[in-house]
């Protein structure tokens, strides 16, 4: 599947794309939109243009990939509204449900316009609201009851305002009550019927695909679709693409969104720099850092899932120059890898910028650590980072076997084999697990975190270091293992009590990466605890509130329980991904 020729089709259809609101459904190419609001009339107050997060105002329901079925539950005051969305054939289907009681003082207001600047004509016409679009496409809105009049000097689009006494529907056909809530129920239950196929893992792809679906959104500026982390970070900015998340977001899509597998896969290359480095985020205004090499891993996984070749054949080059980049620009003479921020042009970088290529940006491995303004390096040798850039190389070699490119797959070879030699450098006996070395100091480091795990994608790792790593660490209660696993630092480290950030919270990338270390390591048992665990961790705050955090805590396994910890950050449901993925 060509790609650009995706990204040009991909772009049509009603869904909730607008990026700044969740109440809001888009029909595109053309931009036309319908918004809901919800106004008192005793004090005008109003509820518009909400985003999931905390506030217990709004929570989500089930919802699908593709927007067929969406769900909402508002609460705006005291009133309690449910928000169904439905798309078939014929078109949009809305039902806004008042729950529990009804209060004369709540209004629906619905709004029409024409989204980004784009072309079209707004119809107000005899109570009903509609549009043309640029080719001719008319579309009208339909409702199952009537509207009112009332003035509202504010609103400059055109308007109508109903009664929130029962169900009102808003249709792009006609369509009454009985027949709405019909389409409401059947979307539901096919939605519900796909989700019977994992079992007891039901609920964690319910998980998934909800926080993938409302965190799709159509980005303007660059007009495609694509899949920012929230929402919450992706205010104004068209389509914010973070690197390793967007990365893992493509491999969730794998369970029922081929297209959006592909799509955000090419959002994130598409911003590659003319060197070859793939950068934090996508609208990032200098080239300073790139964040862990974990592309070419999740692109053999979307890879195994479809067959594709010409997939395949599109982006391994544009991989293959992050490899390398990564080779000329992070490693050390022995063969080790160090993250750095520098910017080409001027030289430019500091320690803040190499933090955050790791992706961890205040962990306590870097609270002592040196940069070297020359190299633009972290004088911190990182087990972490080496042992994903050898799991880059097995990966990418695999590729370029698969290609027919043998040359590549010798280089890369090569590549690998001078790593794992430089990391088996960093075992300590003593301790019995890889550790990052001070080049300032030459002394290695105790201060561990589930990246020193990474070392078990390298084949040069023996099955005694396994075992020892293993029972004297990941499984040890006292440092990594636990009620709620894995903490981002181990729990016999100071920083463990902070429970803030990267020191000592709960990170889903973190779990996904050692579980798939593992069972590159063939310690599959191990693999299937920490699924098993990681899995229990997302359910417990999904189950209660319908969240899904960035981090989560590794005290009391609640994400809410930290401020910094988006309550609806897409790559928290690997919790749930690696359970469902075990199926397969």
């Amino acid at each position: 599947m060509n790609l650009t020729d995706l990204q040009k089709t991909a772009s049509k259809g009603w869904n909730t794309w607008y990026s700044e609101g969740v109440l809001t459904h888009v029909l595109l190419p053309w931009g036309f939109a319908v918004n809901l609001s919800f106004r008192k009339k005793s004090n005008g107050d109003v509820l518009k243009t909400p985003l999931i997060n905390r506030d217990p105002q709004l929570k989500v329901d089930v919802r699908t990939f593709d927007g067929s079925y969406t769900c909402l539950h508002l609460r705006h005051g005291t009133t309690p509204i449910k928000v169904e969305s439905a798309v078939t054939e014929e078109g949009l289907v809305l039902v806004i449900t008042p729950e529990g009681y009804y209060t004369s003082d709540e209004q629906l207001i619905v709004e029409t316009s024409f989204l980004w600047g784009r072309d079209g004509t707004l119809i107000k016409e005899n109570g009903t609201l509609g549009a043309i679009c640029p080719d001719g496409t008319r579309v009208q809105l339909y409702s199952n009851t009537e509207s009112y009049r009332y003035y509202l000097p504010e609103l400059q689009s055109p308007s109508l305002f109903y009664a929130m006494n029962s169900p009102v529907v808003i249709s792009t056909m006609p369509c009454d009550t009985v027949k709405a809530c019909r389409i409401m129920g059947e979307s539901k239950s096919a939605l519900l019927r796909k989700s019977e196929a994992y079992g007891a893992h039901a609920e964690s792809y319910l998980a998934l695909q909800t926080v993938l679906g409302w965190n799709t959104i159509y980005d303007p500026l660059k007009d495609r679709v694509c899949s920012p982390v929230s929402r919450n970070w992706n205010r104004g900015v068209g389509g914010r693409l973070f690197c390793w998340d967007t990365f893992f977001a493509s491999v969730m899509f794998t369970l029922g969104d081929r297209e959006k597998a592909y799509l955000n896969i090419k959002g994130i290359l598409d911003a590659a720099s003319p060197l070859g480095m793939v950068p934090n985020s996508s609208d990032q205004a200098v080239f300073d850092r790139s964040q862990p090499p974990v592309g070419s891993m999740c692109v053999e996984k979307i890879y195994d899932a479809y067959g594709d070749m010409e997939f395949l054949s599109e982006v391994y080059p544009i991989l293959l120059r992050w490899n390398r980049w990564y080779d000329e620009n992070r490693s050390l003479e022995n063969g080790a890898l160090s993250w750095g921020s520098k910017v080409p042009e001027t030289g430019k970088g500091d320690l803040f910028g190499a933090k955050c290529e790791s992706g961890m940006d205040n962990s306590p491995i870097f609270d002592d650590a040196a940069y070297d303004p020359k190299s633009g390096l972290c004088l911190q040798i990182d087990v972490g980072l080496t042992g994903l850039f050898i799991k880059d190389c097995k990966v990418l070699a695999r590729m370029a076997e698969t290609l027919g490119k043998k040359e590549d797959a010798e280089a890369l070879r090569r590549r690998r084999v001078r790593a794992e030699e430089a990391l088996q450098a960093l075992w300590n006996e003593e301790d019995g697990i890889f550790e990052n070395l001070d080049l300032v100091t030459g002394k290695q480091l105790d201060r561990l975190t589930p990246m020193n795990f990474f070392a078990l994608y390298s084949e040069s790792v023996t099955e005694e270091q396994k075992r020892r790593m293993i029972e004297g660490h990941l499984l040890n209660p006292e440092e990594f293992w636990g009620e709620y696993v894995l903490p981002s630092v181990s729990r016999r480290d100071y920083a463990f009590s902070e429970q803030h950030y990267w020191r000592g919270r709960i990170w889903a990338p973190l779990n996904y990466l050692v579980y798939e270390a593992l069972k590159d390591a063939g310690l599959y048992s191990e693999a299937k605890m920490l699924a098993e665990k990681s899995e229990r961790l997302l359910l417990l705050e999904w189950e209660k509130h319908r969240h899904i955090h960035e981090n989560y805590s590794a005290v009391d396994g609640m994400g809410c329980s930290a401020r910094q910890s988006d309550a609806f950050y897409h790559w928290g449901a690997l919790l749930g991904y690696m359970a469902l993925d075990a199926l397969r």
